[in-house]
C-alpha cells in the first residue's frame, strides 16, 4: 500500500531534517559569546565547536571557544570586538580561547591559541596586558604590535615583527624581547629562542617563504598596507614607508614586563 504524505506533514519533516542536520552548530554559536565577525573568507574555512563544525562566511560572527580551521588554499581575516584583528593563512588552526572586553573601564582577557600555520595578529584597543598569545612552543606577550607567526607540524615557530615589540617566553626563566622590525626570532622544539634573523631558505626546513609568510607585501582587509617584502626578509632592506614613519615606542625594561605577565604551562 502506497503511504501518501500530505504537503504540510512533508514541510514538518523537511523542516526537522534541516534543525538535525544544521541547527546544532548554529544553535552552539547562539548560546555562546560572539566576539568578532570574519571580514573575509577565501575558500573553505570551517568554525568548529565541540565538534560540531560549521563553514564560516564573510560577515558571519565568531564565538568564544570556536576553532578556526582553514582548507590548503583557504584564508581568512578576522575583527574581534576591541579592534585586534587576526588573518588566517592556508592550512591553519587557530583557537579563540576566551575574550573579555570592557571598553568603559579599559580592561579585557584575550587569549588565543596558534597551533599550527600562518597568522597575522594587530592588536585592538584592549590593554596589552590583556593578551596571552600561544604556540606549542612560545608564549607571546604584545606591546602595541603588529606581527606575523608560523608554527609548523612539530609546534616550532617563527615571528616576524612588523610594528611594536613582542616579549617570547619559551619557559619559565626563558623569554626575550623581539624588538627588530624585519627580523625574524625562531622557537625549536627544544625551547631554545634564537637572536632576530634575517631569512634563509633553511630556517623552516626547507619551507617556501611565502608558505611560511603569505601575507607579507600583500594589502588585506584588515591591514591595506604592503609590510615588507620577500626580498627585505633575505637581505634586511628598508621597511616600507608607512611603517618607517612609526614614531618609536618608549623602551622600557623586559624584567619590568615579565613580572606582570605570567605564563600559565
Amino acid at each position: 500500500m502506497r503511504l501518501l504524505l500530505r504537503a504540510p506533514t512533508v514541510l514538518i519533516i523537511v523542516t526537522l531534517l534541516n534543525t538535525a542536520v544544521f541547527g546544532l552548530p548554529r544553535a552552539f554559536a547562539a548560546e555562546v559569546p560572539e566576539i568578532g565577525k570574519a571580514v573575509m573568507i577565501k575558500n573553505k574555512v570551517t568554525a568548529e565547536a565541540d565538534e560540531k563544525p560549521r563553514s564560516l562566511v564573510r560577515g558571519e560572527s565568531v564565538h568564544q571557544n570556536e576553532i578556526v580551521i582553514t582548507e590548503k588554499s583557504a584564508s581568512a581575516e578576522i575583527e574581534l570586538r576591541d579592534n585586534t584583528k587576526l588573518a588566517v593563512g592556508p592550512s591553519a588552526r587557530i583557537v579563540l580561547d576566551k575574550f573579555v572586553y570592557d571598553a568603559g573601564a579599559e580592561r579585557g582577557s584575550i587569549a588565543i591559541n596558534m597551533t599550527k600555520g600562518a597568522f597575522r595578529f594587530i592588536t585592538g584597543a584592549s590593554p596589552k596586558a590583556a593578551y596571552e598569545i600561544k604556540t606549542p612552543t612560545v608564549v607571546l606577550a604584545v606591546r602595541g604590535t603588529v606581527f606575523d607567526v608560523y608554527v609548523d607540524d612539530e609546534g616550532e615557530t617563527v615571528v616576524l615583527l612588523h610594528e611594536g615589540e613582542v616579549d617570547m617566553c619559551a619557559a619559565p626563566g626563558s623569554c626575550r624581547r623581539h624588538n627588530k622590525v624585519g627580523h625574524i626570532v625562531r622557537v625549536g622544539v627544544d625551547r631554545i629562542i634564537t637572536e632576530p634573523l634575517l631569512w634563509t631558505g633553511s630556517l623552516m626546513k626547507g619551507l617556501a617563504i611565502g608558505t611560511v609568510f603569505p601575507f607579507v607585501g600583500k594589502k588585506l582587509v584588515i591591514d591595506p598596507v604592503r609590510r615588507l617584502s620577500q626580498g627585505s626578509l633575505r637581505t634586511g632592506g628598508p621597511v616600507v614607508r608607512s611603517i618607517a614613519k612609526t614614531p618609536a615606542r618608549a623602551v622600557r625594561g623586559v624584567g619590568r614586563t615579565l613580572r606582570k605577565f605570567r605564563p600559565r604551562w
